[in-house]
């Protein structure tokens, strides 16, 4: 079929969009749990004793932030061949699982994860936006 890839199926920009679109809100929701929900824990002490996040939270958010980020950027290489948003996202995937798992700082371990969440955000968006100017020169 013209202007189709032939490596794809029919449905790989609805699933590329569907996943880059996961990966960004997951990556806008671990930010906003890294900055407002330890300000609201700080604000009211009260609530802190009631909504304590355990460890395991963290592990368990890193544990679907790497393979739904892997599917959508190998997603988006395939179709537009541009390796720049991986790039970026692995780096935001390490800053993540740095903050995760290797910090003990709290101060420190919310900067470098916070950082990390944009930077993946980051590269989930550039991936997307990069999607519809590659399928419309295929076209």
């Amino acid at each position: 079929m013209p202007g189709h890839s032939p490596t794809l199926p029919r449905s790989a920009p609805h699933r590329q969009k569907l996943l880059d679109g996961f990966a960004v809100t997951a990556s806008l929701l671990c930010l906003i749990h890294c900055l407002l929900l330890p300000t609201l824990l700080i604000a009211l002490p009260v609530l802190a004793t009631m909504l304590a996040v355990p460890e395991s939270f963290h592990a368990a958010a890193f544990a679907i932030a790497v393979p739904t980020s892997i599917l959508a950027m190998w997603s988006g290489v395939v179709r537009h061949g541009r390796r720049a948003p991986v790039l970026m996202a692995a780096h935001g995937l390490t800053l993540l699982g740095i903050g995760a798992f290797a910090i003990d700082s709290e101060l420190v371990e919310r900067a470098v994860t916070s950082i990390g969440a944009v930077t993946l955000a980051i590269a989930h968006v550039a991936n997307w936006r990069t999607r519809p100017r590659c399928s419309e020169v295929t076209r």
